[in-house]
């Protein structure tokens, strides 16, 4: 009889999850609760609420076909001029 697992190679480390992070860059940086709101309420207490920014836009946005990518882009724009604003 011949042994087989001698020929095999087993990866013994843990998989990443391959996930996106639901979490404020803020909470999710200091490992901090979030309450996933916009801006999030420790944020705010804080006084970072230019500085809330989510990995992620709100997938029922984002996933929305009737919404085309210029109104989606014009979006973005305008929130990211009102965090400049903000931090002025």
């Amino acid at each position: 009889m011949v042994d087989f697992q001698l020929n095999l190679e087993v990866d013994h480390r843990k998989r990443r999850r391959n996930r996106t992070t639901q979490s404020c860059l803020n909470c999710h940086t200091s490992k901090r609760k979030c309450d996933r709101k916009r801006p999030c309420s420790r944020c705010i207490q804080l006084g970072l609420t230019g500085l809330c920014v989510y990995e992620v836009d709100d997938p029922a946005i984002r996933d929305d076909p009737n919404v085309d990518e210029v109104t989606k882009l014009r979006n973005r724009i305008a929130e990211l001029e009102s965090l400049v604003r903000e931090l002025r």
